[in-house]
């Protein structure tokens, strides 16, 4: 089975970019030890105005391992990072 990709966009205002990166570090190292995890990374907009400053892509084995990891932790991890965001699993389709 091909793995999916969790995109994940984040708004956060100005002046809380720091602790919005903190609280994405807490998230990341604790998703790190889930089952079908692989990787993430973390990107932001290089324009300040840009209504969605952070994008989180994350890669997992499979969306049943994804949702695994959420309801074991999700709570949690929205009790951390308790920034509006937009997350949508997806696949590849071409290269």
């Amino acid at each position: 089975m091909q793995s999916v990709i969790l995109i994940n966009a984040f708004e956060v205002r100005a002046g809380q970019e720091e602790q919005f990166k903190t609280a994405w570090h807490q998230v990341a190292e604790r998703l790190r030890h889930a089952r079908g995890f692989r990787s993430t990374r973390l990107h932001e907009s290089l324009d300040p105005q840009a209504r969605f400053r952070f994008i989180n892509v994350a890669e997992w084995e499979s969306p049943q391992h994804f949702q695994a990891a959420m309801q074991e932790v999700g709570e949690q991890l929205r009790a951390t990072i308790s920034y509006q965001s937009y997350p949508a699993l997806y696949q590849v389709i071409a290269e």
